[in-house]
């Protein structure tokens, strides 16, 4: 009897335990619902924000496709931003200048004096190329005079009938490409300036746009703006810089050998020392080939080993010592900047290959400072070293 009255309170005891089990499952499985909901609910919203972030960049990317005619204008107006802001803002401070009448007397003051200018070599240079490629036979007889002279001298040959064929087809395509450049120019700047005018004109939204909107320390956003601020400065500057210290050397060569034409030689000879890896000597070799033809030998030796060894010497010193002092990029960032901007932004890649390069290197010191990762902070430059 004792047994049996022992067995029965077990058992009620068991389902006592399974009624009080089951009872937890049920608010285990109550409690866990709404945090599967909420999971299933992020996981739904982090799909539609990348689906929409997808739908962003297919956009952006389209619409960046139709407008890469107009890169080179773009990146003229923000070359001249940078060179602007500043005078903008004395302007607005100094003599009490509206935003509207500001920018208004910074854009006409900079199309007097760079446009223009710019404008008017380039069109007397344009003309006389004209006038080389409908005398291009000419011309090229003169250059076979010159080199068969240098054959018969040194007992090789340099110069084929057939690459002399292809000399005159790349002198005609060379020259109708520049006449091309020129027109297609006055469409860059146009765009230029009218990008130009709205920057100016909401400088201070601008920067305060890119302050909200950069996924970026307000810190590293400034860092990043004064970089950015001397290198354009450093590359824009430095390539008239040099190319007129280029040229002013070469017009007293040629005024002391008595070459005629000195204005026109002098502003040839800084327009080719814009070209990278060429650079001046598109000027003065043929001028020193038409001084030959001409029956001056001398002259044209002199040419020639001036503009090797003075003139290709000050174009590397003073390109990297402004580019160095201005914007502390390294040599090795100017030139191989300078080649990938070419191939990719045309002209204005001379400005903002090295730019491209540089900015990439400082983004990689800010993503390493800003996650922690090898203890690398902003400040740790040696030098100069990229």
């Amino acid at each position: 009897m004792l047994v049996l009255i022992t067995l029965v309170k077990i058992t009620r005891g068991n389902s006592s335990l399974t009624k009080i089990a089951n009872f937890s499952d049920v608010g285990a499985a109550r409690s866990a619902a709404p945090i599967f909901f909420a999971s299933l609910c992020m996981q739904q919203s982090k799909i539609r924000q990348n689906s929409y972030l997808l739908l962003l960049v297919v956009f952006g990317l389209f619409i960046a496709s139709q407008l890469l005619g107009f890169l080179s204008g773009f990146l003229g107006a923000l070359t001249l931003y940078f060179f602007l802001r500043k005078p903008q803002a004395y302007l607005e401070r100094r003599y009490k200048f509206t935003k509207l009448k500001s920018t208004l007397f910074l854009l006409i003051s900079s199309f007097v004096l760079i446009v223009i200018p710019a404008g008017l070599i380039l069109g007397m240079v344009t003309a006389r190329i004209a006038d080389v490629v409908s005398h291009s036979e000419e011309v090229l007889q003169s250059i076979n005079v010159f080199i068969t002279a240098q054959e018969h001298r040194f007992g090789f040959e340099i110069l084929t009938p057939e690459n002399l064929k292809q000399a005159t087809a790349w002198i005609t395509t060379a020259a109708t490409s520049m006449v091309g450049v020129v027109a297609s120019s006055f469409a860059t700047v146009a765009v230029m300036y009218f990008v130009l005018y709205f920057m100016l004109l909401n400088r201070r939204s601008l920067e305060a746009w890119f302050y909200e909107y950069l996924p970026l320390e307000d810190n590293h956003i400034a860092l990043i703006g004064k970089e950015l601020n001397s290198l354009v400065v450093s590359n824009a500057a430095g390539i008239p810089a040099t190319a007129f210290v280029q040229a002013l050397l070469a017009v007293i060569c040629y005024a002391i050998l008595g070459v005629d034409d000195l204005l026109f030689w002098f502003c040839a000879t800084a327009i080719a020392a814009i070209i990278p890896l060429v650079g001046a000597s598109i000027a003065y070799v043929p001028l020193a080939v038409m001084q030959y033809t001409s029956q001056h030998e001398t002259n044209a030796w002199v040419i020639l080993i001036f503009g090797l060894l003075v003139l290709g010497t000050v174009d590397n010193l003073v390109r990297l010592y402004i580019q160095n002092k201005w914007g502390d990029a390294h040599p090795l960032i100017t030139i191989f900047g300078v080649i990938i901007g070419v191939n990719i932004f045309g002209f204005m890649g001379l400005v903002f290959g090295p730019i491209l390069i540089s900015l990439f290197i400082l983004l990689v010191k800010i993503y390493m400072r800003e996650f922690h990762l090898g203890g690398m902070g902003l400040d740790d430059r040696e030098g100069n070293t990229p």
